[in-house]
Order: structure tokens, then C-alpha cells, then sequence
């Protein structure tokens, strides 16, 4: 197994939510660096069924097979085709685990943080098609503005598309440090500012753009929770306010009865939700970057 930087957050809440795993066939549809789905094997599932559409993170996960066997089958595919790679099949657990790798995010060649200097590719599949670098340079001001304000929050999105369609007429925009230069350009940096580097609510609009991130949340949780067998849970941790509100609302929609035209319930719903579930202050001092993370259960009831 390839050497992984990642610290599995929430380890123990979503072993929990899981147990006991006895026998259990669990589907992790977001490996990453393998922490959770090492957790279900030691912990006694009868086979994990293992998702990521990051090449990279697949070959950190290879050494599972090594050592557990047949009880461990990988696939390279992104989470909303778990019903796909199930081929019919239902199953005991699914996780999905939407936040980004240590790994990832310490990879400069990906760009996927602001705090080295590389590519801007930020594509956790190579075979999609745009980088982020395609994206700033390629796409038009309104474009830019509505990605950095629905994406990432931005309350400067104007501000910041029309900075950098002026930048890149100068020159391509290629690197980390090409699109801090312009966003610092607009946020200039201040001696003891505590808040957050704006540049991060930017990487965020991008990264979610090039992985269509919103798109694959909204089009995979019904599908995903479609094959769970009664008694089975998906677990999501989210770590953006956007992921949230799209996990909390597609569970929402899932856990509504079916009325008649009276307002008779005919049908009830065959999933129920659970409480949120944060980190404890000590896990979040010991890997700050649980701090964000929200842990979201549905249950198959029928």
C-alpha cells in the first residue's frame, strides 16, 4: 500500500454507525488514503467494495487487497455509479466521504490548494476534460463571476472575474501563484489578518466546477441510498456548507411519505434520517482539518 499522508476523519462515529460489521458487505465510494475502509475490514466486514475516481488514491489503496484478499474489490469509478459497479446488488453500508485527501491537497501537480505553487489543474479524474486553468482562461467574465459566487460564496465575484480577464490578457494564467497574485490584487494582504485567505473560498468555486462536484452529490444520493438493503445506512461527511445543504436536502426528500390527494399517507417512506454528527474537540486538535466535517446518516427502514 502506497504510503498515504490522510487522517480518516471521524473515524470511531462512523465506525459506529456501521456496527457491528461482522458479515456486513460495505461500500467506501470515496476511498481516499484507505483509513475507513481499512477500519471496516479490520473490524470484520465480509467484503468492502472500494470507489475512487482518482487514480492516485486507487494505487494507495492496493495494498488492502494484499492483505485482506478476496474480501477487498477496487474500482475507478466516481461514487454516484455505485449502483453501476453493484450491478443490482444491495448492501449493508455505503460511505461517502466528499472532502479532499491530505494527500491530494499536498500534490502541488494538482493545484488543489493555494498554499504551494503548481498546475491550476485541480481534476480528481484526469479523463475530465477542463482544468481550472482552461476554466479561468477560456471562460467568459459573467461565467467566472457566476462560479466564484454560487460555488464558492464569493461576495467580491464580480470583482474578482473582471480582475482576472484583464490578467490573462497579459498573459495565461497557469499557476497557483498566477491566480493568487490576481486575488491578492483584490484582497491585499494585512499584517495579523486572522480570517481565512479569501483565495480559499476561490479554490473552492474552482474545484467544484472542474469535478461538476454539486452536480455528482445531487445525481448520486438517491441512486446511492436506492442500494442499500433494509436495515443498511449511508454515512456522508461533508466539509462545505455547500456539500451540506445538498446531502441535507436530498436525504430530506427521501424521507418523505407518499400522500394521496387528501393528504393520507398511502405510502411511508422507506428512509429515515438521523442527527448530525460533528467532530470532538480533541479529534480537531489533532487534525485540524476535521474542524468543518458533518457526518449525515439514512437508514433504510423498508
Amino acid at each position: 500500500m502506497v504510503e498515504t499522508l490522510h487522517i480518516p476523519v471521524l473515524f470511531e462515529e462512523v465506525m459506529a454507525v456501521f456496527a457491528p460489521l461482522a458479515g456486513k458487505v460495505v461500500v467506501d465510494g470515496t476511498l481516499g488514503g484507505g483509513g475507513h475502509a481499512r477500519g471496516f475490514l479490520q473490524r470484520g466486514c465480509a467484503r468492502l467494495v472500494g470507489l475512487d475516481w482518482d487514480e492516485k488514491a486507487l494505487a494507495r489503496c492496493e495494498g488492502l487487497v494484499a492483505e485482506f484478499g478476496g474480501r477487498v474489490v477496487l474500482h475507478h469509478a466516481a461514487y454516484d455509479r455505485i449502483g453501476e459497479v453493484l450491478g443490482g446488488a444491495l448492501v449493508d453500508g455505503i460511505l461517502l466521504d466528499m472532502g479532499f485527501s491530505s494527500d491530494q491537497l499536498e500534490d502541488a501537480a494538482r493545484g488543489l490548494s493555494f498554499h504551494a505553487d503548481g498546475p491550476l489543474d485541480m481534476r480528481l479524474d484526469s479523463s475530465v476534460r477542463r482544468t481550472a486553468a482552461d476554466i479561468l482562461n477560456g471562460a467568459r467574465e459573467e461565467e467566472l463571476a457566476d462560479i466564484f459566487f454560487h460555488y464558492g460564496e464569493e461576495p467580491k465575484a464580480r470583482v474578482l472575474a473582471r480582475a482576472l480577464v484583464q490578467a490573462r490578457k497579459v498573459a495565461r494564467l497557469e499557476t497557483v501563484r498566477d491566480l493568487l497574485r490576481v486575488v491578492e490584487g483584490v484582497y491585499p494582504p494585512r499584517a495579523g489578518l486572522k480570517r481565512a485567505h479569501p483565495a480559499a473560498r476561490i479554490f473552492q468555486a474552482l474545484r467544484v466546477a472542474v469535478n461538476d462536484e454539486l452536480a455528482v452529490i445531487e445525481r448520486a444520493l438517491p441512486a446511492t441510498a436506492a442500494c442499500l438493503a433494509v436495515g443498511g445506512r449511508l454515512a456522508v461527511i461533508t466539509f462545505q456548507p455547500l456539500e451540506e445543504r445538498a446531502v441535507k436536502a436530498a436525504f430530506r426528500a427521501l424521507c418523505v411519505d407518499e400522500l394521496d390527494s387528501v393528504g393520507r399517507v398511502v405510502r411511508e417512506a422507506p428512509y429515515k434520517m438521523g442527527k448530525k454528527v460533528v467532530p470532538t474537540q480533541g479529534e480537531v486538535e489533532k487534525n485540524p482539518r476535521a474542524r468543518s466535517a458533518i457526518l449525515r446518516v439514512l437508514e433504510r427502514v423498508a
